[in-house]
């Protein structure tokens, strides 16, 4: 389960052998200068999560907590999680290191071993080994956990080409300020458009402007544009944040609950914050059985 691995370029310099290149090309830049990029395998299972691919890094208290989202929905007891998920500690010490990770498929290839490499602002995870089966019952959806100094991902914004996730399975969709006289109304889900001009009409009621409200009740989400509305829902709720905030929802077995990050590059400082109105995207299959949200 344990080990250190050394981020390597293997595979990029024996695609180029294949591929006929000139055999004295320099490598690929492999992240800052000087950084050591010893890596600590946390947790490996080549089987693994029987669930959506995702690349998570994590680099805080709160983005472990988003992490483990995208195992709430996992049916049967909790001996069944991750032990990063079961024992957050071990995703620990976030002001020196931090953690990529990664669920993918190997189609029918039970790997062995897992490896990562640099390339500019890119992370670059692999699974590495094993052997190709002509057919399987399901594809091969392989866990891994790196721990690696924060310095290897400064300046990260992509694994593998898509961009770097922190917030967990669901999608921040937009926020709008609401009326100082509005009081915090009751979180709740707005998957259904009748649901969402009910809570624009509650909310104008008490002061609120009501076309920005449903403006961003019913704003695009890169979910839906991915996936289509039968297979999200969607969330409201009141949350008291500065405009720079980031906003996260935090999903767990039984509740769901939005949260307001302050942003350590925010171009102001505020200090009054005011209620919101956050809306949420996440996938139907990322919902635990009676989960509900909460403020």
């Amino acid at each position: 389960m344990g080990g250190t691995r050394r981020a390597v370029l293997g595979t990029v310099l024996a695609l180029c052998v294949l591929a006929g290149c000139d055999a004295r090309v320099e490598p690929p830049e492999v992240g800052p200068a000087g950084v050591d990029f010893d890596t600590e395998v946390v947790e490996f299972d080549p089987s693994g999560f029987n669930g959506p691919p995702f690349a998570a890094l994590i680099d805080s208290e709160s983005s472990a907590e988003a992490f483990a989202g995208w195992f709430a929905s996992r049916r049967g007891s909790a001996s069944t999680l991750p032990r990063v998920v079961q024992q957050p500690e071990l995703l620990g010490d976030t002001d020196t290191y931090a953690y990529l990770a990664m669920v993918t498929s190997t189609g029918c290839r039970a790997p062995t071993s897992a490896e990562w490499g640099r390339v500019g602002t890119d992370l670059r995870p692999e699974f590495l080994g094993g052997v190709d089966h002509p057919e399987c019952v399901r594809a091969y959806t392989p866990f891994v956990v790196f721990k690696v100094p924060r310095a290897a991902i400064d300046g990260v914004t992509t694994v593998g080409g898509v961009a770097a996730d922190r917030d967990g399975p669901a999608e921040t969709v937009g926020s709008v300020e609401l009326s100082p006289t509005a009081p915090a109304f009751t979180p709740r889900e707005v998957t259904d458009p009748a649901r969402r001009t009910e809570l624009a009409d509650e909310l104008a009621a008490t002061g609120s402007d009501r076309t920005r409200v449903l403006a961003t009740l019913d704003h695009t989400s890169g979910l839906l544009d991915k996936y289509g509305p039968t297979t999200l829902r969607r969330y409201a709720f009141p949350v008291r944040s500065c405009p720079d905030d980031l906003l996260v929802l935090h999903v767990g077995r039984t509740e769901l609950r939005a949260r307001a990050l302050a942003r350590v590059d925010a171009a102001l400082t505020c200090e009054a914050p005011t209620t919101h109105l956050a809306v949420f995207d996440v996938r139907s299959l990322h919902i635990p059985d009676g989960a509900r949200p909460v403020s």
